[in-house]
C-alpha cells in the first residue's frame, strides 16, 4: 500500500515535469514568434521612412528649382535641406558618370546670366580641345558644334569611330587614339554636343583655360520619422533654347 502511494506521487510528479517542460517550449514559440513579428514591423517601417525620406528630398530638389530656397518641409512632418555647388569654372569637365548611347552631353562654351539665358562671354578662340573617351570604349561618338559669326548662328557636325573592324557610323572618321582633337576657330564658341553612340563612356573635355559655369549639382538630404535621412544628388545643367535644337538638323547657318 505504502510502495502504491509512492508510485502515484512519483508520477505525480513526471507529470508536473512534463507540464513544466511544455509550458516552458510553448512560452519559448511565442517569444520567438512575437520577437520575429516585432522586427518584421521595424524594418517594414524603416523601409516606408526611407521612401518618405526620399520622396521629402526629391521634392526639395523640385522646390529649389522653383524659388531658389534651400530648405523644404512637408504635412507629414519630413523636411529637406538642399546644397548648390557650381559645375564648371576649371580647365576640365566630366560627364556625370558613364554617358549612356543616345544621351547628349552638354558642354557650355558661353557664359549663361543669373537667369540661366545665354550671355555673351565666350571661350577663348583660335585653340583646341581635347575630347577623352574611355580606352575601352569600341563606339563612336557624334560631336555638334554651335558658334555664333556676327548675327548668324551656325552649326557643325563630325564624328568619330573607335572601332576600325566594325565601325558604328560609317562616314565617321576613325580614330586610333582615345583622345579626340578638337579645334575652336575665331567664331563664338557656344556649346558642344557629345553623343556617345554603340555603348557608354565616360567623356572628359580638356581646354588650355577654364570653362564657363556649367550648371549646379544639387544635393538633398531628406529626413522622415525619428531621423531617418536620404541623400539624393543631380546635376542641373543649363538647357539648349529651342532655337539650338532646330539646328542640329542644319547643314551650317541658320538664321
Amino acid at each position: 500500500m505504502i510502495n502504491k502511494i509512492k508510485n502515484n506521487n512519483k508520477n505525480k510528479g513526471q507529470v508536473a515535469v512534463i507540464v513544466l517542460l511544455a509550458s516552458a517550449i510553448i512560452l519559448t514559440l511565442g517569444l520567438s514568434a512575437s520577437k520575429k513579428a516585432i522586427t518584421d514591423i521595424k524594418v517594414d517601417t524603416d523601409e516606408e521612412l526611407l521612401k518618405e525620406a526620399f520622396n521629402t528630398a526629391e521634392s526639395g530638389i523640385n522646390n529649389y528649382l522653383n524659388n531658389g530656397s534651400t530648405t523644404y518641409s512637408d504635412s507629414n512632418g519630413g523636411s529637406a535641406t538642399i546644397n548648390s555647388t557650381d559645375i564648371g569654372t576649371a580647365d576640365t569637365l566630366t560627364s556625370e558618370g558613364k554617358a549612356q548611347p543616345n544621351i547628349n552631353q552638354l558642354f557650355w562654351l558661353v557664359d549663361h546670366d543669373t537667369q540661366g539665358k545665354v550671355g555673351t562671354t565666350y571661350y577663348t578662340k583660335n585653340v583646341n580641345l581635347s575630347i577623352k573617351v574611355d580606352n575601352d570604349f569600341n563606339g563612336a561618338i557624334k560631336i555638334d558644334y554651335f558658334y555664333k559669326n556676327g548675327a548668324n548662328y551656325g552649326v557643325s557636325h563630325s564624328g568619330y569611330n573607335f572601332n576600325m573592324a566594325t565601325p558604328i557610323v560609317t562616314g565617321f572618321v576613325y580614330s586610333g587614339s582615345k583622345t579626340i582633337t578638337f579645334p575652336i576657330a575665331a567664331e563664338d564658341s557656344l556649346l558642344l554636343v557629345i553623343t556617345p553612340l554603340g555603348g557608354s563612356t565616360n567623356i572628359t573635355l580638356s581646354g588650355p583655360s577654364a570653362f564657363p559655369l556649367q550648371g549646379e549639382e544639387l544635393t538633398s538630404v531628406g529626413t522622415a520619422g525619428d531621423g531617418v535621412k536620404t541623400q539624393i544628388k543631380t546635376r542641373n545643367i543649363y538647357q539648349i533654347p529651342p532655337f539650338f535644337l532646330e539646328s542640329i538638323t542644319a547643314k551650317n547657318i541658320i538664321q
